[in-house]
């Protein structure tokens, strides 16, 4: 009797400690670490939904500038993931938050147009008054979809958060040079034109996924954050003077002084472009501390 005691005793422990074990391998398994690709796409993510959240609470201009910032570095890390693995289609899931992109624009730049209008000392009454009536008209729209886009950025997130796969060092490495050289081509022949613009979307999507290459493209490539960054800046100021300069020559406000301004402060712009952008590819690929900025 006491051995069949001890028997079961023993047998019970056994089972005890094994359902223990099972119990620790199912707490592991759910807190296992997320591979990089996805922690970088949640963070980015996260931070987008941030600043919609501000811009449905308060109808901040700036909050809605981030917000379409956001989508920007978003949609540049999916080009750079889709280049750089054998994933395809991510920008398929990614087009419903760009159609909300969109409707953002719509009130981003009336808001812009308005900044012009004081920024030239623009006296057209019915001009800003038509200008805030979509600014107003657009945040009411927005604040009443809040759930539906809400609902829609949710959705976008859960498929790319499945379809995303490892990317290895060396097609980063290879992205980012071939890149590098295509630009250096484009500058070299586009001009100004809506291919500059082109160049400096190219240089942005470089530029916003530094941070998760930085890793692939030491001892492999330098690359010069700062002068990539400084060339961008500058071509997104003369795409600003060109998107103005349209403007003011519309028929509803066709203010030839403005225009004339606005050429001549552009002009100034393309010659820094054009020194910033002498040697390309040299200067994008030497580190900051061998390299003087023009």
């Amino acid at each position: 009797m006491i051995v069949n005691e001890f028997v079961i005793t023993s047998c019970l422990e056994f089972i005890k400690l094994n359902l223990l074990s099972i119990k620790s391998v199912n707490l592991i398994i759910p807190i296992m670490k997320k591979k990089k690709e996805l922690k970088y796409l949640d963070k980015e993510w996260k931070e987008m939904k941030a600043h919609l959240a501000v811009f449905f609470e308060e109808g901040d201009q700036e909050a809605l500038h981030k917000f379409r910032v956001q989508i920007k570095k978003l949609r540049a890390m999916l080009i750079f993931f889709e280049n750089t693995s054998k994933q395809h289609g991510l920008m398929k899931h990614f087009k419903p938050v760009k159609e909300i992109f969109k409707h953002a624009g719509q009130i981003r730049d009336a808001y812009m147009n308005l900044q012009l209008s004081e920024k030239y000392e623009l006296k057209n009454e019915a001009f800003e008054t038509s200008q805030q009536k979509t600014i107003d008209d657009g945040i009411e729209i927005f604040r009443q979809n809040d759930k539906k886009f809400i609902k829609t950025i949710k959705k976008a997130h859960n498929k790319l958060a499945k379809q995303l796969s490892k990317i290895n060092n060396d097609s980063i490495a290879a992205y980012y040079r071939q890149q590098l050289e295509q630009i250096s081509v484009n500058l070299a022949v586009s001009g100004f034109t809506e291919e500059m613009h082109t160049n400096r979307k190219l240089i942005k999507i470089l530029v916003y996924n530094h941070k998760l290459a930085d890793k692939a493209l030491n001892g492999s490539l330098s690359f010069n954050t700062a002068y990539l960054d400084k060339l961008q800046g500058n071509i997104g100021e003369w795409h600003d003077n060109i998107v103005a300069e349209q403007l003011f020559s519309s028929p509803e406000l066709n203010d030839k002084p403005v225009v004339s301004k606005i050429k001549k402060i552009n002009a100034n712009v393309k010659r820094r472009i054009r020194l910033i952008a002498s040697d390309f590819l040299h200067k994008a690929t030497t580190i900051e501390k061998e390299l003087v900025l023009n």
